[in-house]
């Protein structure tokens, strides 16, 4: 009868002591750990992936973790499961585990692990060992990718990543044969299974490469000409313009030439107000003399107006997601009106986290314990706050370890347990001294933890949320400055320097790393003040370029060559067409005069609103573009109210009393609406239209018309 070894239950500790057989069989060389040695070759060869073993129910009645995320819960599945008949420690070459990937059973995956290949044989030589565990504190700790970033001349060129592994004994591990690749962009460069990177295109592309729960990024970049950009191309007016202009002659790209007069105007007022610049502010502006002194003086007179307490109120509370539908009308109104005195005071950025992360009390009263009306779950207020706060997505965490981040499910749920003991009763919210989130294997209550540390808080009887609120502002959190950073920059600049802006990890990799720092330390180091943050974007040449391209930067959407085009927030959008117009859009509940911008929460009807996408607040709105759009905003903006209603009287009414000649009504339309002059040609258009027209009223209602749908008005640029 045939002895077969797997019969016995042995723990993996135990199975130590087998090693020492295995050893005396199979010579003098260490026995190889299933966590560092033969998870990582599952993993390579597909084993674990959602479409097929590692999916929520598996596949065959053989289930593995996601990518390996639970080494421990893997090897009893493999060892253990069915009476431990997937190996065969007696006859390694006879085990399932190497039957079936290698094909020489029926499986539908394929063949996996072909006979000839060294991970069977490293497979079968585990086996016969005696399939240890191993060490059950050895695991990978970090891994390096080499060359991190690659500089190429040209492009049509390959070259080999190299990856080493980082074990928690101190030594290291060549893993390039076994880490998973991917591509950012497969067009400009495209990653084979072992590291080999072949360039085709130019620009910049990010490797992600994952080996056994660690994560790491190669950057890749290629000039987008062959020849140099010579000469001072861009001038450096601060550490902005130093980064933004030394990569631009790294990739040979031209940045394009300062903005007009009328094009800054126009952009520094709508992204800091909301609002379009006066005609009379126009005027005055275009018909003065140009200086970056004149240029910053708007900028410091925008900064101190009410208008940007305004907008900026808005964009925090898109952010919070204020007055989303668990709200109640009075608590929504008392933290808005928070968040607004916050703005205007210009109350440090940490301050204002710190409030909303240790509030308790009546929510009408203790405005900023509305942030925990979020969710009622600790799991889920953790994921609003590590998405808002630290623009890290750790929702994957929750049910495995994150595919492309560093998380594992104790990371997320130790995060969680800051949360555990905050509940909302009624209209208020309690800090409990009870509360607890659990190990979802063990069941267990765990202690919390700051995401990436590594101790493990101990003093369990305090507000936990005060050790939380202390931690995600100390200015030794990397990712607290840069996530608000990042945000502002979007907000202003229509890109961030990470993109998606709430998806900040190593395999996403800033277009600029060296500049998010920079402004990021700049930002801790002066007291984290917005206003200084948002003075020092829209000072610089890198925001006030102009959005014509010039030669090959059209090709640029990512290094800020040249300035990118910003649809008009709904809000902003409908602002904008009642002061063109001269008509303000009337809200339920306000007085008449009230801006779209001023709304509290997003339950006021409004159908404009509504169509053009407002953000709703359900959810995150920072997406960069309007939710809204498509045919039915399109056919609103052609036939609806938010436009026709308000052209019949309001300005064109007073031009047509006020003005007598058709060519000052045309530049003053265009002056409203555009914050330029029209071109030679546009008068050439328009004046003999006017002229002619058998009505007046209606031939000036249709060149509005005209310029409230045109691109260049639904856009900031």
């Amino acid at each position: 009868m045939r002895f077969r070894a797997h019969r016995f239950r042995l723990r993996p500790g135990v199975l130590a002591i087998g090693c020492l057989w295995a050893n005396a069989l199979f010579g003098d060389g260490q026995a190889l750990p299933f966590r560092t040695s033969i998870l990582p070759l599952l993993t390579k060869a597909g084993c674990n992936t959602g479409a097929c073993h590692g999916a929520a129910t598996g596949q065959g009645g053989f289930k593995l973790s996601l990518f390996g995320y639970d080494p421990t819960e893997d090897y009893e599945r493999i060892t253990r499961e069915l009476g431990g008949r997937r190996i065969d420690r007696a006859a390694p070459s006879e085990s399932l585990l190497l039957r079936k990937p290698s094909r020489q059973l029926a499986h539908e995956g394929g063949r996996r692990l072909p006979r000839d290949g060294n991970a069977y044989q490293k497979v079968q030589r585990w086996i016969a060992e005696g399939a240890p565990f191993g060490p059950e504190d050895l695991r990978v700790t970090a891994i390096t990718v080499y060359p991190a970033e690659s500089f190429l001349p040209t492009t049509n060129t390959t070259f080999n990543l190299r990856v080493t592994a980082q074990l928690s004994d101190g030594s290291q591990e060549d893993v390039t044969s076994l880490a998973l690749y991917s591509s950012s962009n497969d067009g400009l460069a495209e990653v084979g299974k072992h590291g080999e990177v072949h360039v085709s295109g130019r620009g910049v592309a990010s490797v992600m490469v994952r080996y056994s729960g660690q994560v790491g990024a190669a950057r890749v970049m290629v000039p987008f000409n062959d020849e140099e950009v010579g000469g001072d191309a861009f001038p450096a007016d601060n550490i902005i313009d130093q980064h933004i202009g030394a990569e631009l002659k790294r990739l040979r790209l031209r940045p394009s030439s300062l903005s007009r007069d009328g094009e800054f105007l126009r952009r520094v007022h709508l992204d800091l107000t909301g609002r379009l610049p006066s005609i009379e502010k126009a005027r005055t502006f275009l018909g003065g003399p140009s200086s970056p002194a004149t240029r910053r003086q708007v900028i410091e007179d925008l900064l101190a107006s009410s208008e940007f307490v305004d907008l900026w109120t808005l964009r925090l509370a898109d952010l919070l997601l204020i007055g989303g539908k668990r709200a109640s009308d009075d608590a929504t109104r008392a933290y808005h009106g928070w968040v607004r005195e916050q703005v205007a005071r210009n109350t440090p950025y940490d301050e204002i986290v710190r409030a909303l992360l240790t509030a308790s009390g009546p929510l009408t009263t203790a405005a900023p314990a509305n942030f925990f009306t979020l969710a009622n779950d600790p799991r889920d207020l953790a994921e609003h706050a590590s998405r808002i706060f630290l623009g890290t997505q750790i929702a994957c965490a929750r049910c495995h370890a994150h595919p492309a981040d560093r998380w594992t499910q104790d990371d997320y749920h130790r995060f969680a347990a800051y949360f555990a003991r905050v509940s909302q009763e009624g209209d208020t919210i309690k800090i409990n001294s009870r509360g607890e989130v659990d190990d979802p294997k063990t069941g267990v209550p765990i202690s919390p933890r700051p995401l990436g540390g590594s101790t493990i808080s101990r003093n369990l009887d305090a507000d936990r949320c005060l050790e939380l609120a202390a931690w995600m502002t100390d200015s030794n959190n990397p990712l607290f400055a840069r996530t608000i950073v990042n945000r502002v920059w979007k907000l202003l600049m229509g890109s961030g320097l990470v993109e998606p802006v709430d998806d900040l990890r190593p395999t996403n990799p800033a277009t600029h790393p060296a500049l998010l720092e920079g402004l990021a330390e700049d930002f801790t180091t002066h007291g984290c003040d917005l206003r200084r943050l948002i003075r020092s974007i829209v000072t610089s040449r890198t925001y006030q370029i102009t959005s014509r391209t010039e030669g090959l930067n059209r090709l640029d959407d990512h290094f800020f060559s040249h300035a990118y085009l910003k649809e008009l927030s709904a809000a902003t959008f409908l602002d904008a067409v009642a002061q063109v117009t001269g008509i303000p859009e009337v809200f339920d509940g306000y007085p008449e005069g009230t801006r779209a911008v001023q709304l509290i929460g997003v339950r006021t009807p409004s159908y404009a609103l509504d169509v053009l996408g407002r953000c709703s607040r359900d959810g995150p709105c920072d997406g960069g573009s309007r939710p809204g759009g498509g045919l039915a905003q399109a056919l609103h903006l052609i036939n609806g109210g938010t436009l026709n209603a308000k052209l019949g009287g309001g300005i064109v009414a007073e031009l047509l009393q006020r003005v007598s000649s058709d060519r000052e009504r045309i530049e003053e339309l265009y002056l409203r609406a555009l914050t330029r002059r029209p071109a030679a040609e546009e008068f050439t258009e328009w004046e003999p239209r006017l002229a002619s027209a058998s009505n007046k009223s209606e031939a000036v209602e249709d060149l509005l018309w005209t310029l409230l749908n045109s691109r260049e008005f639904a856009f900031n640029h």
